[in-house]
């Protein structure tokens, strides 16, 4: 069945559909905010905890963890408006908050690791700066991530990999999110490409080939870096003997550089397998979702229809790691937590697709061992509209 088929697409790919309830018996107080690859939580919690950061760094500026959760919460907060006016403004109030910290509290891991945070992506960012902040604090695997990002970015293979292995050997990537990423990579072919999204599918999978030598033979591309680093594309599908002009087509539009870029792929070496993890957007790929086909955690791009139930089976069934699902390693209130349990839910997805064929193979005791899994997995998740789906799926 093809990707525009899946009736569960709407309601599991939505990583941070969270329901959000302030107490009134007593007022709210300054968090700790954390990183996503750590923790996500609802859109007005990050609006409230903005505000009461703000009057925490007015009281005391000299608090630098205190402008470090003012800076993040300003940064999850999306504004009330989805306008470009919105944005700019929100963008203008974190340059605010920098300028801030670089007068209150000069010279701090907090000041120099969020300036290089804030403005690498317009690539104004001064590499000095994360090494100031990685020489006040070398064991804080926070400046790790910034660093690989960088070191792909430029092509520096080598600092690359010695930064792959230190964020491994940090043990700072949940192991749920290291199984999880394992099995997206099992799930392409030898010698192909996957497409990903953002921290919690692009630094596992870095860390698992660089440090693990686990499945270095897929290109991983994550969709921002490649968009944002023509020349770092480039030399990517370099590696893989396909050679192509990311300026041949326009980066404006993502849905449109990610078609363009595809069928130059495919005009160069129309063997290569392309894959999209299911942690992408389904904005993107609305120019050719008829193009997918579920096969794994991840949907296979392909012009031509292709058995994707029997290669889903055999993923399912013969490749993918599961026993890690049924099992939190480390106690209820382990920081990750609900991170894993939501990215988890994609699992649901392959495992309801399996279920419905084996269903209508007549192998209703398999179809059913799959179908309580995806609600053992909803109900993990707290995901009651996925819960509601599923029952359902039983009357």
């Amino acid at each position: 069945m093809k990707f525009s088929s899946l009736v569960l697409q709407g309601v599991l790919l939505s990583i941070l559909s969270f329901h959000f309830q302030v107490l009134q018996a007593q007022p709210p107080k300054p968090e700790t905010v954390y990183r996503l690859i750590y923790q996500a939580k609802p859109n007005e919690w990050y609006q409230q905890q903005a505000k009461l950061w703000e009057a925490e760094v007015k009281r005391n500026p000299q608090n630098p963890q205190a402008w470090r959760n003012y800076y993040f919460a300003t940064r999850y907060a999306w504004p009330s408006e989805r306008t470009h006016e919105a944005f700019k403004a929100k963008n203008e109030k974190m340059e605010q908050i920098i300028q801030g910290m670089e007068k209150a509290i000069p010279g701090t891991y907090e000041y120099y690791y969020i300036k290089y945070y804030h403005y690498a992506p317009y690539k104004k960012a001064k590499i000095e700066w994360l090494e100031k902040a990685y020489q006040l604090q070398p064991e804080n695997p926070e400046t790790y991530y910034s660093f690989l990002t960088h070191y792909a970015v430029t092509s520096q293979t080598n600092k690359f990999k010695t930064f792959a292995k230190k964020l491994y050997e940090s043990k700072d990537i949940a192991p749920a999110l290291l199984w999880y990423n394992y099995n997206a990579l099992i799930s392409c072919a030898p010698n192909s490409i996957l497409f990903t999204n953002g921290d919690n599918d692009t630094y596992p999978v870095w860390i698992l080939q660089q440090a693990k030598n686990i499945r270095p033979d897929v290109l991983v591309l994550n969709i921002n870096l490649i968009r944002g680093y023509p020349e770092y594309l480039k030399e990517l599908l370099a590696t893989q003997n396909i050679n192509i002009d990311p300026e041949q087509f326009s980066r404006k539009n993502l849905q449109t550089f990610l078609n363009g870029l595809i069928q130059k792929i495919l005009e160069k070496s129309p063997k290569t397998k392309i894959y999209m993890g299911l942690t992408l957007n389904p904005a993107v790929f609305k120019n050719f979702e008829d193009k997918l086909y579920l096969v794994g955690l991840c949907y296979q791009y392909s012009e031509e229809d292709i058995d994707n139930l029997a290669i889903l089976k055999k993923t399912i069934t013969r490749k993918l790691m599961l026993d890690y699902l049924r099992v939190h390693w480390y106690d209820e209130n382990y920081l990750a937590n609900q991170v894993v349990d939501q990215i988890n839910l994609n699992y649901a997805v392959i495992f309801m697709r399996l279920a419905d064929h084996l269903a209508l193979s007549g192998q209703k005791d398999e179809a059913n061992y799959w179908q309580n899994f995806a609600l053992y997995l909803a109900k993990k998740a707290d995901d009651k509209n996925l819960i509601k789906f599923i029952e359902s799926k039983n009357k």
